[in-house]
């Protein structure tokens, strides 16, 4: 009687290579070759393809798929380095399904239809369609012993959706009109182009990432935004297009001069009611925060109420 054994791994890579996905064929093939990701990178790097040892990791997982010409390139490049036939990687990434779209929300349903914020925003994405979508937001917000926002510290996750992404449209919108915010730093990104409404108090400025990400990559983007408000400040708003795995709101008071209560909301339009609503606790020396997880497309701020002067 016969038995039959499990498949050895020229087997298994040779049916990877006939019905893929891709994800498995490439790891099959590179742990045939024995070669670790640098070495992959050096190879590829000596013909000509720069490729990451990120990349390379992204695609061995199946967390992105070379889709870009110059990534094709590289594949075809890898085909050779790897002892593979011409194609056999490069036909696999053809039958790949196309992951589904990150639902984003429209600015009109985030700023309401009658905004006057709405022409610059929309004027921000004609000319340059953005396609990197917040996974994280950790932001600090520090009030002044005036009662005013003083400035706005902010670190972002983002991930791309396309090929060769690399800019980020993000808003700061003050209390009053006649006072706009004014980015004044920036980290891991550099500003372009922005524009203020001042009788609006409404910034949008772009953050060009230092290199454009593939689909599926992340990259951390750093910025800071100081106020110019001429008047007291009582809250504090985010608004959210996509879905965010988690934001952290951390609200800073200058010491001896914290509220009397905070307020934590959430609004799915400004028109809509508040739910979700609780009171973070305030302790002096600490800043007021909270946290949500999972966080879907919608606003959530933070209200403050001050004792009489």
């Amino acid at each position: 009687m016969f038995s039959t054994g499990p498949a050895t791994q020229p087997d298994r890579l040779a049916d990877a290579l006939a019905d893929g996905p891709f994800s498995r064929a490439l790891t099959l093939a590179i742990d045939r070759s024995g070669l670790g990701l640098d070495r992959l990178r050096d190879r590829l790097a000596a013909a000509g393809a720069a490729v990451s040892t990120t990349t390379l990791s992204y695609w061995r997982t199946g967390r992105t798929v070379p889709a870009r010409a110059r990534s094709r390139v590289a594949v075809r490049i890898l085909e050779g380095v790897l002892e593979l036939p011409p194609g056999s990687l490069t036909r696999l990434i053809e039958q790949a399904p196309e992951p589904p779209p990150v639902p984003v929300v429209r600015w009109e349903r985030l700023w309401g239809r009658r905004n006057a914020v709405l022409r610059m925003l929309n004027s921000f994405e004609t000319a340059y369609r953005t396609a990197l979508v917040v996974v994280s937001l950790h932001e600090a917000v520090h009030v002044g012993p005036d009662r005013r926002l003083h400035r706005l510290e902010v670190r972002e996750v983002v991930r791309a959706t396309e090929d060769d992404t690399h800019i980020r449209l993000v808003t700061a919108h003050g209390v009053g009109p006649g006072c706009p915010p004014r980015l004044v730093r920036t980290r891991y990104c550099s500003p372009g182009r922005t524009e203020s409404l001042a009788e609006e108090g409404f910034t949008v400025a772009e953050l060009v990432l230092g290199r454009g990400l593939d689909r599926g990559e992340t990259a951390i983007a750093e910025y800071e935004f100081e106020f110019t408000d001429d008047r007291p400040d009582w809250s504090y708003e985010r608004r959210f297009r996509n879905a965010v795995h988690e934001h952290l709101l951390e609200l800073h008071f200058a010491p001896g001069f914290a509220p009397r209560a905070c307020h934590a909301y959430r609004l799915d339009s400004p028109a809509g009611p508040e739910t979700t609503v609780a009171e973070p606790p305030i302790a002096e020396g600490l800043p007021v925060h909270v946290v949500s997880a999972a966080v879907t497309p919608g606003i959530l701020g933070l209200r403050w109420e001050w004792d009489a002067p």
